[in-house]
């Protein structure tokens, strides 16, 4: 064996020491509630999520590409031919373009990851935050459950089911909330409550408002008060080291009858 295959080795076993890597036994990713299927779980390596490449640009309806002799991912919006997401195993830096409204033009970026594109079992797992950024997503992560959430723009938009009404004026109906979304609000708990950003507490608060006037008529008249009444007594179980449901805190909150809304 020569030198260069030895020192070629030992840079390897040095760089795979150096990578630490967590798999989600259970954890499970979805895309507007919808569960993405794939047969690798996400991964944490150096504290930073990855996911598998392939699973989630299908799932969010956009194509990807392997170039081998660069060791390169391209993620394209499907039927274009120039790539709106570049990177490199291994390299912390980024290529993305985004639809620019005030220039009216697209505009390529260059940035820094935390954490690099890397391969494991022969998958490409990519940095899940700076995915769903690039194109526009919004990024969840129950600590509780350890599971990953991606909401589109028009879920954020039109999350609390008013629709857009007839050629987009008006409110529209209010959908009834569907099973993954009741699945969805059950799901945090304190800790996972306390580490929510406040559109995403204020996105689990309209689906509790929601989930209430769909079984009993009763109507949450000011979210931003019962965002902070739930702000409050989370934090209180917090510092009281009581894990409780965020749905059913709200529940005795406002006194609702929680064995109403939840099954066996």
């Amino acid at each position: 064996m020569n030198r260069k295959r030895i020192l070629s080795m030992g840079l390897a076993c040095i760089m795979a020491a150096a990578m630490s890597v967590t798999a989600f036994a259970e954890s499970k990713i979805f895309v507007d509630l919808q569960e993405v299927q794939t047969d690798t779980p996400p991964q944490i390596v150096n504290d930073r999520t990855m996911v598998p490449v392939r699973a989630i640009t299908e799932m969010i309806g956009y194509d990807v590409e392997w170039i081998d002799d660069k060791q390169q991912v391209e993620v394209y919006v499907q039927d274009t031919s120039a790539p709106v997401i570049v990177m490199n195993i291994g390299n912390t830096t980024a290529l993305y373009t985004k639809y620019d409204t005030e220039l009216g033009d697209t505009v390529s970026y260059e940035t820094t990851l935390d954490s690099p594109p890397v391969l494991i079992n022969d998958r490409t797992f990519v940095p899940l935050r700076f995915i769903s950024e690039a194109v526009g997503y919004t990024v969840d992560y129950n600590v509780d459950s350890a599971d990953v959430y991606m909401f589109s723009p028009d879920y954020m938009e039109n999350q609390i089911g008013e629709g857009k009404g007839e050629e987009g004026e008006g409110i529209g109906e209010t959908q009834p909330l569907t099973e993954n979304e009741m699945n969805y609000v059950l799901s945090f708990r304190t800790k996972s409550w306390l580490d929510l950003k406040p559109d995403q507490k204020a996105n689990v608060v309209s689906l509790i408002a929601r989930w209430w006037d769909d079984y009993e008529g009763y109507v949450v008249e000011d979210l931003d008060a019962m965002l902070a009444d739930l702000d409050h007594q989370m934090e209180t179980y917090f510092r009281n080291n009581v894990d409780e449901g965020v749905f059913q805190t709200a529940c005795d909150i406002y006194q609702r009858d929680v064995s109403k809304y939840l099954k066996g």
